[in-house]
């Protein structure tokens, strides 16, 4: 046993100890995560006795208010410096979790929700930001995906751990996870801070003046930046399998196929472990701009075949659809682990060093901002359209791949331009000629 964990360590956790902790960080987050959400809705309903309705009220609320959220406290990441922030922001989320204990009515729960879920959707990108500040390198997209990978993992546990809770019912159980979790985010914290006292990145970024000190750079908005925002909309289009998994796959097998229900959870089931075993080692193939450029385009490529698969499986007999939905699955899952990679490297070398929290929190609009229209646009306005909603979503897939692999590339030549246009700006320096008096 003991060897089996250390190969299973050893192909989920990255090389360096920096990133190491950084992903076991990420682990121990993500377990207190899991036991959370598995057992909030339970104790606010069943316990404090918040109508259902409320509590999903408050959770679309924060959820919209949230959406773009990331980008303002980026920009304070990048002022204050993007190490310090993030250990900031871990510990206010640490007081904030740990608050749901108390929680005695819906007031209460509301301003905790709005508020946690803003620290949340944030939290990521500006984690992004300090995995490359701290690691960089071709390290820092397999650091990425080690936390990707582990977050599932620890997901997983805690939906399990959470399950003790249920069995009890008792409320002083679900104040010990509340706290639990509270505590998890101190955990976080501290392999974080330990993780940049060993790469020497500084917490706070240095102050700027007439003393020598390292000036912070003026730079514009992501939003202004035409060719990042349009990669970002391009990449939003193809994190729809998000969705598609999450919240298409289980209504259009059971209304739209002849695979029996019980197939559900077992083609969840195949995705999160092609994605723990996956997300790591495709990070290999995305070291440099140019393939994970070429990983772009091959993850669209495959979303369209299983768009496909997907066609095949609504209308095919019970034994031939539930072959065909199992390779959609497998399939999507691949791309969606080539993507990942791929987004990361990408949105770091696209996002200024100086504003780089900022430009993240705007692309992570890509995957928020289809978190809230994918389930409307894919379920309510193209799964009733029937098997015409296959080829139209494979064409999506495949103008938006085109549309990455452009933007990507004009961003970077734009880059580029930019810093030889700078570069010829400075003045020459040229030798001096002493004169003899």
């Amino acid at each position: 046993m003991t060897r089996w964990l250390r190969r299973l360590g050893g192909l989920l956790l990255p090389d360096g100890s920096a990133g190491r902790m950084l992903a076991l960080g990420a682990c121990v987050d993500s377990l207190g995560t899991g036991m959370f959400f598995a057992s909030s809705t339970l104790y606010f309903v069943g316990v404090v006795a918040i109508p259902a309705t409320k509590v999903a009220f408050a959770t679309t609320l924060a959820g919209a208010l949230a959406l773009i959220a990331p980008v303002p406290l980026g920009r304070l990441a990048d002022r204050w410096g993007t190490g310090g922030f993030y250990l900031a922001l871990l510990l206010l989320r640490g007081l904030g979790y740990s608050a749901y204990a108390f929680v005695t009515g819906y007031p209460d729960f509301l301003v905790l929700t709005v508020l946690l879920t803003a620290l949340d959707r944030s939290s990521t990108p500006i984690q992004q930001a300090v995995v490359t500040a701290a690691i960089g390198g071709s390290d820092r997209t397999r650091t990425m995906a080690s936390i990707r990978a582990v977050r599932n993992v620890g997901l997983t546990v805690g939906f399990l751990l959470a399950g003790a809770v249920f069995a009890t019912s008792r409320p002083g159980a679900f104040t010990a996870l509340f706290l639990v979790n509270g505590v998890s985010f101190l955990v976080v914290a501290g392999t974080v801070r330990l993780a940049l006292a060993r790469t020497g990145t500084t917490v706070r970024r240095r102050s700027t003046g007439s003393d020598g000190a390292e000036p912070v750079a003026v730079t514009r908005s992501p939003f202004r930046d035409r060719w990042f925002m349009l990669f970002t909309i391009g990449s939003g289009v193809l994190s729809l399998y998000d969705t598609v998994l999450i919240v298409l796959l289980p209504v259009w097998v059971i209304q739209h196929t002849s695979v029996p229900s019980a197939w559900v959870p077992v083609l969840m089931a195949v995705n999160t472990v092609l994605t723990v075993v996956l997300q790591v080692y495709v990070a290999r193939f995305a070291e440099t701009t140019a393939s994970a450029i070429r990983l772009l385009v091959l993850a669209g490529v495959l979303m369209m075949a299983c768009c496909g698969f997907f066609a095949l499986g609504q209308a095919a007999p019970t034994g031939l659809a539930v072959a065909a939905v199992l390779m959609a699955v497998v399939v999507l899952s691949v791309a969606e682990n080539l993507h990942s990679v791929a987004a990361w490297e990408l949105s770091s070398e696209l996002a200024p060093a100086a504003a780089r929290a900022r430009y993240l929190g705007a692309f992570s609009l890509s995957l928020t901002g289809q978190k809230v229209v994918g389930p409307t646009l894919l379920v309510v306005v193209l799964l009733p359209t029937g098997l015409v909603a296959w080829p139209v979503l494979a064409g999506a897939f495949g103008c938006a791949a085109l549309v990455s692999r452009t933007a990507a590339r004009r961003s970077l030549a734009e880059r580029a331009g930019d810093t030889a246009d700078r570069a010829r700006s400075l003045p020459s320096v040229s030798p001096t000629t002493e004169v003899t008096p």
